[in-house]
């Protein structure tokens, strides 16, 4: 390998980075992917669990903006979806448990199991945060104004409630609110928890449930059942050949465009000359000198790591070395030679269906206020949330014939342990969360073949995932709009010229969406057309 000339460089080969390195590529630009392991796609490539077992770290592409998939043309390099009905299943304990239909007044029906009241509340409630999204100067496709302006908007007493409880709030305040049933809160709830090593008390804790709202309020009109309007993350649907064919399609997309890709070439220093980068020098020594530099790691990587010391004010390097970084995440892999059976489910035919979609496992508030609990003082949950699904119950063609993959996210899992280390942690933990899947699968111990186990610490190894942290930083409000990743920079840029934030890290945050890749991108494009001048000097 050597390095090279180009227009652009690109710091690190997941999503973001392919999705910034597709536009740029097809904006006629010379652009080089420059990726440490052996394969794209960060946390959405494919991975072989085991021999002939492949799955991915991501489990949901619920968030991949259909924006992007049509301007990059992603069908057109074979990205295809199953979509699972039901596309969600919640157990809960003694054999009861919520079925997520695609069809609204069956997912209503199953709320109803519960309380009638909030099945009539349920979608209320989702319309309350699109009012609330609506009212806010922010666009996803926009790098966010300061914050002050993104609720200059918000001036009448409805929307000063609204903004109190929904940005300063907690979700559980927020949920006691609005419904009565416990099993409805903990729907609801598992969704704003999750990545954030925070539990449902916590405040701020309903940013996550923006999410959706706010591309709802970023793209042309959506009818009543486009999936960003399901509120269930699974409704998407499931790639086939597994959430690794959504990195395989951008791949595509960006080397058919023109672009490069280089695999097992990990960056270890930024070039700058005169406030200006110049060049990124890979562990191996290559040099590939380009005018305009991305970066897809976390932005305290770039910042502090990546930089000379002397490239950035003092004052700049203390306030990204003060960022708050506290990852959570965990991962299980299980081989099965049989299919998963939820206790819920009232036969063989209901067994199958719940077994091909997305689940979840958090009980309760309550549970979710212990799992945080037990990390925030150093522990490993004893009751962790777990996000799962067995792609090849829909898609066979990711494991042998006749066998299955499960791949569990579990959260809460700090990455800083008290009395112990993940290297003596791991297993054990790993058989924990089999033992709670278990009390929800009463089969699953009988059909595990083989497991693995990736910790916080391996995470942060194999994925570059800083400490742990898969969204690159909080996504609570005080990393969201201009304040993500530092005021200042939520414009994608940084105080070295040419060199751009294109990661989970920047607006509008983690989670597989493409959004700032794509964001970044278009800041690149707009520079060099002269609306800033920066990226042409």
């Amino acid at each position: 390998m050597s390095g090279g000339e180009y227009d652009v460089a690109i710091i690190g080969g997941g999503h973001n980075g392919l999705v910034a390195g597709a536009y740029l590529a097809k904006a006629g630009l010379r652009t080089v992917i420059l990726e440490q392991r052996d394969i794209a796609g960060g946390l959405t490539a494919p991975v072989e669990y085991f021999p002939g077992y492949t799955a991915s770290i991501t489990n949901s592409p619920g968030s991949l903006e259909p924006r992007i998939v049509a301007e990059l043309g992603l069908a057109d390099f074979g990205l295809r979806f199953v979509r699972p009905d039901p596309s969600l299943t919640y157990p809960f304990p003694g054999g009861t448990g919520f079925v997520g239909w695609r069809d609204r007044g069956r997912s209503l029906d199953q709320i109803a199991k519960f309380s009638r009241r909030d099945a009539e509340r349920y979608y209320p409630f989702f319309a309350y945060l699109e009012e609330f999204a609506a009212r806010l100067r922010a666009n996803i496709f926009e790098a966010p104004p300061p914050f002050a302006t993104v609720i200059g908007d918000i001036a009448d007493a409805r929307g000063e409630e609204m903004l109190s409880k929904i940005m300063f709030g907690s979700i559980q305040d927020l949920l006691d609110e609005w419904f009565e049933s416990d099993e409805v809160k903990a729907l609801i709830a598992s969704v704003a928890i999750v990545a954030n090593l925070a539990g449902p008390q916590s405040p701020g804790t309903v940013m996550r449930l923006l999410a959706r709202p706010l591309s709802v309020r970023s793209a042309a009109t959506i009818g009543v059942d486009d999936p960003r309007r399901q509120v269930l993350r699974g409704s998407t649907g499931i790639p086939i050949g597994g959430m690794g064919a959504i990195a395989v399609a951008m791949t595509r997309a960006f080397t058919a465009a023109g672009g490069q890709l280089r695999l097992g070439a990990r960056v270890a220093q930024l070039v700058t000359e005169e406030g200006r980068v110049r060049a990124a020098v890979t562990t191996s020594g290559d040099e590939f000198r380009a005018r305009i530099v991305l970066s897809n790691v976390n932005p305290m990587t770039t910042l502090l790591d990546l930089l000379p010391p002397d490239a950035l004010p003092d004052e700049v390097r203390n306030r990204a070395a003060r960022l708050p970084l506290r990852g959570s995440a965990f991962k299980v892999g299980l081989a099965l030679d049989g299919i998963p059976r939820f206790a819920m489910a009232a036969d063989d035919t209901e067994a199958e269906l719940l077994a091909g979609c997305q689940f979840r496992i958090a009980p309760s508030l309550e549970y979710m206020e212990r799992a945080f609990d037990d990390a925030k003082y150093g522990r490993p949950s004893h009751g962790p949330m777990l996000w799962g699904l067995t792609p090849s119950v829909s898609d066979p063609s990711v494991t042998p014939e006749g066998r299955h993959v499960m791949s569990v996210n579990v959260f809460h899992a700090p990455y800083d342990l008290v009395g112990t280390t993940w290297e003596q942690e791991r297993g054990r933990f790993g058989m924990r969360c089999i033992d709670v899947l278990s009390e929800y699968i009463p089969n699953l111990k009988e059909i595990i073949t083989d497991v693995r186990f990736w910790s916080p610490v391996d995470l942060e190894s194999e994925y570059g995932l800083l400490r742990g942290n898969i969204t690159h930083g909080d996504t609570l409000p005080a990393q969201m709009f201009s304040f993500r990743p530092l005021p200042g920079m939520a414009d994608y840029r940084t105080p070295v010229r040419g060199l751009y934030l294109c990661g989970a890290g920047s607006w509008p945050g983690g989670s597989v969406t493409g959004v700032p890749g794509r964001n970044a991108s278009m800041a690149v494009l707009a520079d060099l057309a002269g609306n800033d001048g920066e990226a042409s000097k």
